[in-house]
């Protein structure tokens, strides 16, 4: 695992820790966390371009499946969307428009927290805006 996801599941570790009194380690949900969409807005949306993004991304996948065990009504299937602004010199993007039916105030701040944890490399063609969808499916 690199310096950027293990940097992300600390913070997500802790959050998932603090909000249980006296938890040490948070329990990692039998959920599977996969991607279900990424658009660049301005193009190119091909493979070769998405590439670099989805795998900044994967790398938080466990950070993701721990915010899961803070669902309020956990279900068999639920996604979450969010919008990001990746700077033109890369780093963390500006987050915005999270979107998501699944329930509880804590699940979603964990997911946003986790999302503001990725580090992007600089992206080839300056600033750039991002919409991105994931889903949880329970194992």
């Amino acid at each position: 695992m690199n310096r950027r996801a293990v940097s992300g599941l600390l913070a997500v570790s802790l959050c998932a820790a603090t909000s249980t009194v006296g938890a040490v380690e948070p329990e990692v949900p039998h959920v599977r966390v996969r991607n279900i969409g990424l658009h660049i807005g301005g193009g190119p949306n091909d493979a070769v371009t998405k590439g670099p993004f989805l795998r900044q991304l994967a790398a938080q996948f466990d950070a993701f499946k721990l915010c899961y065990g803070q669902v309020e009504t956990p279900a068999a299937h639920g996604t979450f969307g969010v919008d990001l602004l990746v700077p033109k010199d890369g780093g963390h993007a500006e987050l915005s428009n999270p979107r998501t039916s699944m329930k509880g105030d804590a699940f979603r701040d964990c997911v946003v927290e986790a999302f503001k944890a990725v580090a992007f490399d600089r992206p080839k063609r300056g600033t750039t805006k991002l919409s991105y969808a994931l889903a949880f499916d329970a194992e």
